[in-house]
């Protein structure tokens, strides 16, 4: 029989193995040339940027190329985390705080480095010995740590309610990141046009049914009023990862979570159709460029509260609550939206260029959404964790703004639909880490 001593040293040869072999097959993908044009390079850039801006410019100019990325000790850190024995929603967990620290100290890394460049012996010391150590010895301090951390017990982990809050935490983060990342692909998808066309041709065989005179041509509607190009954008909303996730999440059985997937289509072809019928049928609304822009994130937020309500209530008592969390959430954006949104938008600087109105919206309307679920579902976990869950998505506003500035800065453009993919999982993900953080009062 194999003794204690030799079973641990068993375990530990193979976590070891374990971690090399995720180290290196993620820094196998993250030298992939794909990988390298669109996540590396542009996330150096924005790096540089807020180095610049932390630090101040840099004394000398300075390249910063790939080897600048961190890729090398991001692929470190990654490895240790996901090769460590515990669930996969903690390693996802000890993964994300992973890549904040490694981001965040090789960004002071290039700050530093451009301040010393005018100094070829203090550059070389800081380039080749000291940062080299620092991150190292960072990664090490981190890993113990998150470590540590993972091997306490969690009484609550089992909750009917926590459980399926920290899964949708995790899958939403996951399925939005593969959506950004899918952007390219499905924004100029011949099938995804198709799909355009054939909203397109369904608006107006219903506006033609109302005895309006319409018709479609390719992925264009045309009315009395004029013509209404539908392109990929109008079909793929950042909605549907959140959405996925939620499915993913709640859902009690296999049977119920494959019904939600293939639901997913018909749903979102049948939203795309009535947001294009909102623009095309005239009178409907005040402002129809503004609320057809907000089509889906306004109908979506709404969704999200009364599913939430009927989650936790029954009958009469879950509209109740979806209702008063819907008229709370208007309120507050209609009489205290404009002053939270100047608070909030102040220290990021001057506005950015938004069209559609999407980024000036997005601060109230997640305090809105916020304070909405809240009211519907989860009063019963206190309010003093609701207003520590509204100080933490403050934060995120205000350093997401300024995140946006630092992008623009180095040359990177945020799609719209990021933002508004954005305003709905924020407040979605604050509460579902609120949740996951503590039993409701019960």
């Amino acid at each position: 029989m194999p003794t204690d001593a030799v079973r641990r040293q068993t375990y530990a040869i193979e976590f070891v193995l374990r971690g090399a072999l995720w180290g290196m097959g993620l820094l196998g993908l993250l030298r992939l040339s794909w990988t390298e044009a669109h996540v590396l390079l542009p996330l150096t850039r924005v790096q540089a940027v807020a180095a610049g801006a932390l630090l101040g410019p840099s004394a000398l100019p300075v390249e910063v190329t790939l080897a600048c990325s961190g890729a090398d000790a991001l692929a470190l850190c990654l490895g240790a985390v996901l090769a460590y024995p515990v669930r996969w929603r903690t390693r996802l967990t000890g993964a994300a705080g992973g890549v904040a620290v490694i981001l965040g100290l090789n960004t002071l890394r290039l700050g530093t480095l451009g301040r010393a460049a005018a100094s070829p012996a203090w550059f070389h010391a800081l380039h080749v010995y000291v940062w080299p150590a620092v991150l190292l010895l960072a990664i090490a301090a981190y890993a113990f740590a998150w470590m540590h951390l993972a091997d306490r017990p969690r009484p609550w982990e089992d909750d009917p309610i926590v459980r399926p809050a920290a899964r949708f935490v995790l899958l939403t983060l996951a399925f939005l990141l593969v959506f950004i990342a899918a952007s390219p692909f499905y924004l100029q998808s011949s099938s995804v046009l198709a799909l355009a066309g054939f909203t397109a041709r369904m608006a107006a065989v219903i506006l033609g049914a109302a005895g309006v005179g319409a018709y479609a041509a390719a992925n264009v509607l045309w009315t009395p009023t004029g013509g209404f190009q539908v392109t990929q954008e109008c079909i793929v909303s950042p909605v549907i990862p959140v959405y996925l996730a939620g499915v993913c999440a709640y859902g009690a059985t296999s049977w119920q979570r494959t019904i939600g997937i293939v639901a997913a289509a018909p749903l979102f072809i049948a939203l795309a159709v009535v947001r294009l019928l909102m623009v095309a049928l005239p009178g409907i609304v005040g402002s129809p460029l503004f609320f057809v822009h907000a089509f889906f994130q306004l109908l979506v937020a709404v969704v999200v509260v009364s599913l939430a309500a009927v989650w936790r209530y029954r009958g009469r008592a879950a509209v109740g609550r979806a209702v008063a969390g819907v008229v709370a959430g208007a309120l507050f954006v209609s009489l205290l939206g404009p002053l939270y949104t100047h608070a909030v938008t102040l220290p990021a600087g001057a506005p950015l260029d938004d069209p559609q109105g999407a980024i000036a919206f997005l601060p109230a309307f997640q305090v809105g959404l916020y304070l909405a679920l809240w009211i519907a579902a989860f009063g019963g976990f206190g309010w003093s964790r609701f207003l520590a869950g509204l100080a933490l998505l403050g934060f995120t506003q205000t350093t997401g703004l300024i995140a946006l500035h630092l992008a623009n800065d180095a040359g990177l453009t945020v799609h719209v639909r990021d933002v508004r993919g954005w305003a709905i999982a924020g407040p979605l993900l604050v509460v579902a880490a609120v949740v996951n953080n503590a039993r409701p009062n019960r």
